[in-house]
């Protein structure tokens, strides 16, 4: 039995696929964001998948660099490839030549000196590349000025190796700040009525990430970036404190269903004693006759230090020809490097292999995404990026395994501190 295990449910993705499609509508492109190995849960399969699924729509993968897209070569994913970061060498033995030759890399440009170094690889490798022109208006991160933006754009229309395959900008705070996100577009949309003419007709417009999806339609343009909404959060969007006012497609962004979850077993149990401190640090004492479970996932898995004597995990317990019983248990004590301790006194029946679901894909539960990283002090992003390559990853299309074998044995036979 592995340590832990990361459950990807194939169809949820399938599913907000769907979603998606009827919330921008199929002429919109979908460029499905599988940077950082698709988030942890293995871009290569994703793709592959994802692929399959928006088979005759418009679409492609958005990767962050040209590693990130050599990771893909050996994958039948037929659909083209947007890298994010700027590139400026790629030769003819690359692995990626061959996508560079038939159109389907597209690269793009942030300043006038990349959009120069672009052109030097299209004329190196003689072929023809799609760019597309990343304007800042607002960001200031990547991107060029709507000056340089303007002259990149004339440059690209007249080199005959270069093709103008995409005008984008990228919102700075479409999670949190719709008058900040409502700028960014106004801003976006000056700099299109002003080079229109410059622009070819097939050129991309694109600028909603997951969040600006959901804001309005009015952010949906040719294409829409989305990633955690292909893995099925939103939360700012679900989120009822955030008013459902800032997002008038809140109503299609609870359709979304998680994609994943995080599945571990019990290895150890023991009682001890109210007055015993327990963990790193002492964090934790017991105030009475306490069964810590020991569960063997810690921070070099992913688990963050910032969630000991803060979260809790999900414990079910298989009942012969039912549903499992599902209850939940806190994290005491401090996060160890692979293991953590909870509290099962109140919980019946846990026993040695029990199963243990550290992230769930409930996004009702204590420990859903969402709720883990607010708890951490962090975004859904980064919980899912801190995610070790050392964790299983199981793939199901149709029904997700409900738990794992449990080895069975006496609950309560333990040791007493």
């Amino acid at each position: 039995m592995p340590r832990s295990v990361i459950e990807i449910d194939l169809d949820a993705i399938a599913h907000n696929a769907r979603t998606i499609a009827a919330v921008v509508g199929n002429q919109t492109a979908r460029c499905c964001a599988l940077k950082a190995d698709a988030d942890g849960l293995g871009a290569p399969r994703i793709a592959k998948f994802v692929a399959a699924a928006l088979k005759g729509h418009p679409a492609m993968i958005g990767l962050y660099d040209l590693d990130e897209a050599r990771q893909l070569v050996n994958t039948a994913i037929g659909l083209p490839m947007l890298i994010l970061s700027p590139v400026r060498e790629l030769r003819r033995d690359d692995r990626l030549y061959r996508f560079a030759a038939t159109g389907d890399l597209h690269l793009t440009a942030h300043d006038p000196d990349n959009l120069e170094a672009i052109a030097s690889i299209a004329d190196g490798l003689g072929v023809t590349l799609p760019v597309h022109i990343e304007l800042d208006t607002g960001m200031a991160r990547g991107g060029a000025s709507p000056a340089d933006a303007r002259a990149m754009i004339a440059r690209a229309a007249h080199h005959r190796r270069l093709r103008i395959a995409g005008l984008f900008t990228h919102y700075a705070s479409a999670e949190t700040d719709p008058d900040a996100t409502d700028r960014q577009r106004r801003a976006f949309d000056d700099f299109i009525q002003g080079s229109a003419h410059l622009l070819p007709d097939d050129c991309l417009l694109h600028a909603a990430n997951t969040h600006a999806v959901f804001r309005g339609r009015e952010h949906h343009r040719s294409m829409v970036r989305v990633g955690l909404a292909l893995f099925g959060y939103a939360d700012r969007a679900t989120d009822p404190t955030s008013g459902e006012a800032g997002f008038p497609l809140a109503t299609e962004a609870k359709d979304l269903r998680p994609a994943f979850r995080w599945a571990s077993h019990v290895t150890h149990l023991r009682t001890v004693e109210p007055g015993t401190a327990v963990g790193y640090g002492s964090t934790w004492t017991a105030q009475k006759p306490t069964t810590l479970a020991l569960v063997p996932v810690g921070y070099a898995d992913g688990y963050p230090i910032a969630l000991g004597n803060t979260a809790r995990a999900g414990v079910a317990i298989p009942r012969e020809g039912q549903a499992p019983l599902r209850s939940s248990a806190p994290v005491v004590g401090a996060v160890s490097i692979d293991q953590i301790l909870l509290d099962v006194t109140h919980v019946e029946c846990v026993a040695i292999g029990t199963r243990i679901e550290l992230i769930s894909d409930n996004p009702a539960a204590p420990n859903a995404l969402h709720a883990l990283a607010h708890q951490a002090g962090t975004i859904p992003y980064d919980l899912m990026c801190r995610l070790s390559a050392r964790i299983e990853r199981s793939y199901h299309l149709g029904a997700m395994p409900e738990v794992t074998p449990v080895v069975r044995g006496n609950p309560r036979l333990a040791r007493t501190a």
